[in-house]
């Protein structure tokens, strides 16, 4: 038979883990790292996308003699030979001439994460051309959203814009989680991940672009 005193002590104990459970845990969530690597991430994606379309731009004035390649140039003491090495390692890390100075962090060479790199940079210019006309724009979920597809006359453009989001939105949600795990961050913070991200990508919108505010409001960046 429990005493007076043993039943005032279980009570005391059942409250004690009752309040405990209900209390909510605080997760740290590194806010300043996911904007650094945030900005990390989309320095990269825009460096590659200009480096990938810098070949057809060369190759629209073949008039032009081809840069000289065999001899080495002024003031390179390494001399062909070593030049042609550092070519050959560019080559085999499929690193452009124009990319190749912009060395990636080490942060940032997770293979997943490249891999979501490529494929953003493959599709930016599209992107940039349809925020451009005002079709879409950001959201403050670090989402693209469509704004307004009556801007584009052609049935087939659209539809092409559609796909062009819904494409970019699956990288994104990817990315999101692949940052999540390389900074160690519970998953059930995705949403301030979202967040954060969506503060990059509002800070690097063009002038006129359109970007959605944290309050839920659209403007047009001036």
């Amino acid at each position: 038979m429990r005493t007076p005193a043993a039943r005032y002590l279980l009570s005391l104990l059942v409250a004690v883990l009752t309040v405990a459970a209900c209390v909510t845990i605080n997760l740290y969530f590194p806010e300043q790292e996911v904007k650094d690597l945030a900005e990390k991430i989309e320095t990269q994606v825009q460096a590659q996308a200009a480096a990938e379309n810098t070949p057809g731009e060369e190759s629209a004035t073949p008039e032009k003699a081809p840069p000289a390649q065999a001899q080495p140039a002024p003031g390179n003491e390494t001399g062909g030979r070593g030049g042609s090495s550092a070519g050959l390692l560019d080559t085999l890390l499929g690193v452009t001439p124009a990319y190749a100075q912009q060395i990636p962090e080490p942060e940032i060479t997770n293979p997943a994460i490249r891999k979501l790199i490529d494929s953003r940079a493959a599709r930016l210019a599209e992107v940039n051309r349809h925020k451009s006309s005002g079709a879409i724009g950001e959201n403050n979920k670090g989402d693209l959203e469509i704004r307004d597809l009556g801007v584009i006359s052609d049935l087939r453009v659209r539809a092409e814009v559609q796909k062009l989001v819904r494409a970019e939105n699956v990288d994104r949600e990817q990315l999101y989680k692949e940052i999540a795990a390389a900074k160690n961050i519970d998953p059930s913070q995705l949403d301030k991940i979202r967040e954060t991200y969506a503060e990059t990508l509002r800070a690097n919108a063009k002038v006129g672009d359109w970007i959605q505010m944290p309050d839920g409001s659209w403007q047009q960046k001036g």
